[in-house]
């Protein structure tokens, strides 16, 4: 299997290559998920010529550590960093763009707030750029899969999938999120790298109002909606209208 090496454990990742690549992705995805949930959403990158570059991030899928547990931002930063690497060694020059559901929107934001420079853009889905309700019981998160998909290929791979979970202890991630709220209050509108946040109207976890007010602050950062969308927006009933709004920002994002 290919694993990535780091001082807290080897990490899984995943590449799926596109015939003849203009841009590459690098990609991270949320709490209970793993990369292998995200093939569909790969294959139709790799049809538009863009390669895609995932890890599962500690505690998640494949990579080592106790279930849900991120470590950290920069813990998880660094795996981005280090499936970037192989990226830039593999295609040298190939435009990169860094992406993040969820949680991984959160640490793909950090980064391109620490490092503007690495990307040339920046995609995030079901974004939380504001304090959350009702989704923690202490340091216990239960998520129901109602709210982050209608798709119901999606829900039965969740449900069937042994290696994805919507519920484990969730204080790392309570704790992260604080960390990343009080840094984008003062840093995130200074963000200079072309973003496009891709959300659910209806994303009960993560609401979409705080990327609006976000966006409406911010000029690099653009904002597409989708209509009765849920949290899982990559993985929802359209996702090949997200997939198609990924591509197209893409493409205008890496020519030339």
């Amino acid at each position: 299997m290919p694993m990535l090496e780091h001082s807290r454990g080897r990490a899984y990742y995943r590449h799926w290559p596109a015939a003849d690549p203009h841009a590459a992705i690098v990609f991270l995805h949320g709490f209970g998920e793993h990369t292998g949930l995200y093939h569909r959403y790969a294959y139709a990158l790799n049809a538009a010529g863009i390669d895609l570059w995932a890890v599962d991030q500690f505690g998640h899928g494949l990579t080592n550590g106790d279930r849900g547990n991120f470590v950290s931002i920069e813990a998880s930063s660094e795996l981005a960093d280090i499936v970037t690497e192989l990226a830039e060694r593999q295609r040298p020059g190939l435009p990169l763009v860094a992406q993040g559901h969820s949680f991984g929107s959160v640490v793909t934001l950090c980064r391109l707030l620490d490092n503007p420079g690495r990307y040339r853009a920046g995609v995030i889905s079901g974004a939380p750029l504001a304090p959350l309700t009702g989704l923690s019981d202490g340091d216990s998160f239960d998520l129901d899969p109602a709210w982050l998909s209608a798709d119901p290929f999606y829900l039965d791979s969740l449900e069937n999938d042994p290696l994805a979970f919507v519920d484990a202890n969730g204080s790392v991630l309570s704790h992260e999120l604080e960390r990343a709220w009080k840094r984008f209050e003062s840093d995130l509108p200074g963000l200079v790298v072309p973003t496009l946040a891709v959300h659910g109207t209806a994303d009960p976890i993560a609401p979409v109002g705080a990327v609006r007010e976000y966006a409406q602050q911010i000029e690099c950062l653009q904002l597409k909606e989708f209509a009765g969308g849920r949290h899982d927006i990559l993985n929802e009933a359209m996702h090949r209208d997200v997939a198609a709004a990924v591509i197209e920002f893409v493409d205008a994002s890496t020519a030339g």
